[in-house]
């Protein structure tokens, strides 16, 4: 099982149409897409997006009808080969989007969410840390194989905090993912902000973790995976 995770900037940067080619190049079960635009990717039979963001208004500081030439936008798209069982209430369906899924490995709980919508700017960036947190101790009360993926502006590796937003929301999120016993399997990627966080429970079952997008393909971030296999019956 392959999973994915991109912020495409709204697709700015190629356009809506060279963002669809240039995805359909890889082949993955679960693609999440932050600061995202509605894209039909041939590889995903299945496509779920959050609330969209109002229309032809300013919502939090932007006019995003203007900002993307009319386009809607959508904060976490997420695609997949398979159809979802279950949607989970989250506090800011504009934001967050969790859905759980039956899989080789079980049922399990995607949470896809952006924390930093506006990077450092108050109140957004601390309601958007909240929420996650609140969210998914929620969830993970209900199901613990909980995946936590998006766009976290937040390196996770020590010295590099110029890519983080402060240390206060490395804390937070670095003890959300221990009382959770979540694991970061994206932690020893250089100049990386985007995450896929998973249960400990799969460590010994992931097998790949790599970049497929480098920062200025697409956008200003860095496209990261894992691959997760089932173990070998002996």
């Amino acid at each position: 099982m392959k999973i994915a995770t991109l912020n495409i900037d709204w697709a700015r940067k190629k356009g809506s149409l060279k963002t669809t080619e240039f995805l359909n190049q890889f082949d993955f079960d679960f693609l999440i897409l932050t600061e995202a635009v509605d894209l039909n990717l041939k590889n995903f039979p299945y496509k779920y997006l959050c609330s969209p963001i109002p229309e032809n208004v300013v919502y939090e500081n932007l006019n995003y009808s203007q900002y993307l030439k009319d386009e809607k936008a959508f904060r976490t798209i997420l695609y997949s080969k398979i159809p979802y069982l279950k949607k989970y209430q989250v506090t800011d369906d504009k934001t967050n989007l969790a859905l759980e899924f039956e899989t080789e490995f079980g049922s399990i709980v995607f949470y896809c969410t952006i924390i930093g919508t506006w990077f450092n700017r108050k109140p957004f960036v601390d309601n958007e840390l909240q929420n996650t947190i609140q969210n998914c101790r929620k969830i993970h009360s209900m199901n613990p194989n909980l995946f936590i993926i998006g766009d976290l502006n937040t390196s996770f590796r020590k010295a590099e905090e110029k890519f983080s937003i402060n240390s206060k929301i490395t804390k937070s999120l670095k003890n959300l993912f221990e009382d959770l016993n979540l694991i970061n399997t994206t932690l020893e990627i250089k100049e990386n902000i985007d995450h896929i966080i998973v249960p400990d429970t799969f460590k010994n079952n992931i097998i790949e973790v790599d970049t497929f997008i480098n920062k200025d393909v697409l956008s200003d971030h860095k496209g990261v995976y894992i691959s997760i296999t089932t173990p070998s019956k002996s």
